[in-house]
């Protein structure tokens, strides 16, 4: 059984590999109208590159490994002694006017969630799994590759499709701290475009689609919606170099923060040296991308199922991470769900064998949490 410990920690200056935040340029972000608090945010994250990463868990408050809905519980929090410092969330089924998300939280939950870690001064993550508008089925249904274009002017879907931006737009102006006052959120939309496993992928639709999707939901948030509290993240899958990055980028002022998303396929050595060759790579495309267009470069989503490698976090995410300077790592869900998905976790929880490396991990001065980073 792992048990509570805290360790107080000194921050020591980060490597120098390939980008600093003085680097960054300072070019605006996309919302040119946007909240002080969203330009705060933005400053934020790059001025706490210098200090370290910020160590971030998807649903971290909403439900953990064997538990759901307790209030102030955390998976991360009982094996650490604090909260990440990001705290990733997903909307969908927002767009059905839904009360509960596509992973059974609850919106109105996630709002007070979003409340609480804000008011800690840890920052939030959205995703937004959207259902196949045209299909009524998952995200996954990826059957077709009209999708993308049915949602665009013209397209028969078009205007339903801004019925669940109004959806999307409400939801994200209704965040508010005890003041009253816009909370600053990071949206991080159709990620792992260069895979082909979503209605929005490389094979479900062109690169200019894509672009068209990604530029018109963006203009219809902030121009029409006035929702003026969202930084924009870019986050493909893996990708062999930077062409391969931008094919499907829809334009610097169109997006704030750059990342990727990569996950640990297995175990074995074989897959294990896989996974770090490609963050390596990715990393290396992502943070120099990021220093040409002053942009924020982040680690979109990570992990490996299970922690099936007790040495997982100070042995294969550290060393691979620790030589960027990069504002976030993001380590996907600890499923909650009975019986259904018992081996869908990302970060150990108490009896895990991989508690004590996973404490090593956070422990180290240059991994960012809760704490870290409290107002």
């Amino acid at each position: 059984m792992c048990c509570f410990f805290v360790v107080i920690r000194t921050v020591s200056a980060r490597c120098d590999h390939l980008i600093t935040s003085d680097e960054i340029p300072a070019c605006p972000i996309v919302d040119k109208q946007a909240a002080k608090e969203t330009k705060d945010l933005y400053s934020r994250l790059k001025s706490l590159m210098e200090k370290g990463i910020l160590f971030g868990h998807q649903d971290d408050l909403a439900y953990g490994h064997d538990w759901y809905r307790i209030k102030d519980k955390s998976d991360v929090k009982d094996i650490c002694g604090d909260y990440p410092a990001l705290m990733g969330w997903e909307l969908g089924h927002i767009e059905l006017g839904s009360d509960f998300n596509l992973d059974s939280v609850y919106f109105s939950d996630m709002k007070q969630y979003v409340k609480e870690a804000h008011k800690r001064g840890s920052f939030n993550s959205f995703s937004w799994h959207g259902d196949n508008i045209v299909t009524g089925n998952t995200a996954w249904d990826c059957k077709q590759d009209f999708v993308v274009k049915n949602v665009l002017p013209g397209g028969k879907n078009h205007n339903k499709y801004l019925q669940w931006l109004n959806r999307l737009g409400s939801f994200f102006s209704d965040l508010k701290d005890e003041k009253g006052v816009a909370i600053p959120v990071i949206f991080r939309m159709y990620h792992e475009h260069t895979g082909n496993w979503f209605w929005w992928c490389r094979e479900q639709c062109t690169p200019e689609e894509y672009k068209q999707l990604w530029i018109m939901t963006v203009e219809y948030l902030r121009d029409k919606k006035q929702v003026h509290n969202l930084l924009y993240a870019y986050s493909p899958s893996e990708v062999d170099d930077e062409a391969g990055f931008l094919e499907r980028y829809p334009g610097d002022q169109y997006v704030d923060i750059v990342g990727f998303d990569s996950y640990a396929p297995g175990k074995e050595p074989e897959q294990i040296e896989h996974y770090k060759k490609r963050m390596d790579l990715n990393l290396n495309i992502v943070t120099g991308y990021a220093r040409k267009a002053g942009k924020i470069p982040v680690v979109g989503e990570t992990g490996m199922e299970s922690v099936a490698v007790r040495t997982y976090f100070t042995e294969i995410l550290y060393p691979i991470i620790s030589k960027y300077k990069i504002a976030s790592v993001l380590l996907w869900r600890n499923a909650w769900e009975p019986g259904i998905k018992a081996h869908h976790y990302y970060v150990p929880f108490p009896g895990h064998p991989a508690c004590d490396d996973f404490r090593e991990f956070i422990n180290k001065p240059d991994i960012l949490m809760g704490r870290d980073i409290s107002k």
